[in-house]
C-alpha cells in the first residue's frame, strides 16, 4: 500500500472518529449536570459508550471515571497501528510513549508524597497494559533510587539516574522535567526519520508547544522554586520554537516573576501573563487553548501524512481533559456555568 493510500485510509478513520466528538451542545449539557453519575450516564450515549459499558453510573467516582476515559483514549489510539509501517510506525510508538511518561510522573508524585504505589498503580493508563516497563517492579519500589533502578534499559534511565545521586527538595520538580527532556530527545530522534514535509509541520507544532512549556517551566521555577537560571535553562526544551536559546537564557536569569512578565510584554505569548489575579490558575488552560485552535487550523489543511495523526492525539486528549474539568467542578459543587466554561480548553 502506497503512503498516500495508507494516509487516505487513516485520515478517513480519524475524520469518522472526530465526527463523534462532543459538540458544544454536549458540553453545555454536561455542565448542567448535578452529579458525576449524571455525567457518566450522559457519556454512555456518546462515543464513550464502549468505555463505560458495564460500568454502574451510580457507583462511579471522579477518579475512576477519569481513568476509564484515559484508558479508552489509549486503546482507541493503539488501534491506529496497523495503518502504519516502517519509520511512521516507529514514530507512532513514540507518540504512545507520552502516556508512559505521564504514568511515570504519577508514580513519582505518589512516591514523593508518601502515597501507596500499588494504589497509584491502579490509575495507570499505559504501563502494565502496553509497553515493556515492569509494573510489578515499579509499584513495589520503596524509594526513588529503587524506582529508577527498575527503569534500567529504558530510555528514561540515563536522564533519571543522575538525580538519584542528589538529595534536595526540588527533586520532584526536576524529575518531571528530566522525563520531559527524555521524551523530547526520543521524539526528535524519530521525527528526523520522517519526510522533510512532515518534519517541517511537526517542528512547527512542537516548537509552539515547547515555547509554552518552557515559559511555564521558567515561571514556576522562578516563582515557586527559586531555582538558579542555569538550572532552569538545563531543563528547557529545544524544539526550534520562536524562543531562541539566547532568549530562553535571558528569561531564566530574571530576578523574579515581575521581571519575567515585563520581558514577555508585547510578545506573542503575553496572554499567559496578562491577568495577574488568575495567572497561576489559568496559565495551563491558556497554553492549551492557544495550541487547540492552532491545531484545528492545521488539521483543516487535510494533509496526507502522519501530521493528521499527531494532531488527533492532541485533540482527543483535550476533549477528555475538558470532560474531567467539568466532572471536577460538578464534584466540588461549582454550579456556575460561566465559571466552568472559563476553565475549559475549548471555548464555548
Amino acid at each position: 500500500m502506497s503512503p498516500a493510500i495508507s494516509y487516505a485510509a487513516v485520515n478517513t478513520k480519524l475524520r469518522a472518529i472526530l465526527g463523534l466528538f462532543l459538540s458544544n451542545e454536549d458540553y453545555m449539557r454536561l455542565i448542567s449536570m448535578d452529579s458525576v453519575a449524571d455525567i457518566a450516564r450522559y457519556l454512555k450515549q456518546t462515543h464513550y459508550s464502549q468505555a463505560l459499558e458495564g460500568v454502574s453510573a451510580e457507583a462511579i467516582h471522579r477518579g475512576e471515571l477519569e481513568v476509564i476515559l484515559r484508558r479508552y483514549s489509549v486503546d482507541l489510539l493503539m488501534r491506529l497501528r496497523h495503518y502504519f509501517k516502517d519509520e511512521a510506525r516507529k514514530f507512532l510508538n513514540v507518540l504512545y510513549m507520552r502516556f508512559e511518561v505521564e504514568d511515570l510522573k504519577l508514580l513519582i508524585r505518589a512516591l514523593f508524597t508518601g502515597q501507596d504505589l500499588a494504589e497509584a498503580g491502579s490509575s495507570l493508563v499505559y504501563i502494565g497494559r502496553y509497553g515493556d516497563l515492569d509494573i510489578k517492579r515499579l509499584i513495589s519500589s520503596k524509594s526513588f533510587s529503587e524506582l529508577v533502578d527498575s527503569l534500567k534499559g529504558s530510555p528514561y534511565y540515563p536522564y533519571l539516574y543522575p538525580l538519584t545521586l542528589k538529595d534536595n527538595t526540588e527533586n520532584q520538580f526536576r524529575v518531571e522535567m528530566a522525563l520531559d527532556l527524555a521524551y523530547a530527545a526520543i521524539y526528535k530522534r524519530h521525527m528526523e526519520k520522517l519526510t522533510p514535509a512532515e518534519q517541517e509541520m511537526i517542528i512547527r507544532i512542537q516548537g509552539m508547544r515547547a515555547d509554552l512549556l518552557n515559559l511555564q517551566l521558567i515561571y514556576r521555577g522562578i516563582k515557586f522554586y527559586r531555582l538558579p537560571g542555569d538550572i532552569l535553562l538545563n531543563y528547557t526544551l529545544d524544539f526550534n520554537g520562536s524562543l531562541s536559546h539566547a532568549r530562553l537564557k535571558e528569561l531564566c536569569q530574571c530576578r523574579d516573576e515581575a521581571e519575567l512578565v515585563e520581558k514577555m510584554r508585547n510578545t506573542r505569548y503575553n496572554f499567559l501573563f496578562d491577568h495577574k489575579k488568575t495567572r497561576d490558575i489559568f496559565m495551563e488552560r491558556r497554553m492549551n487553548r492557544y495550541l487547540y485552535y492552532k491545531l484545528l487550523k492545521i488539521r483543516r489543511m487535510n494533509r496526507m501524512d502522519i501530521v493528521q495523526s499527531v494532531i488527533f492525539f492532541d485533540l482527543l486528549e483535550i476533549e477528555i481533559r475538558d470532560i474531567i474539568t467539568i466532572v471536577e467542578n460538578i464534584r466540588y459543587h461549582n454550579e456556575d456555568p460561566e465559571r466552568i466554561k472559563s476553565c475549559l480548553i475549548r471555548s464555548l
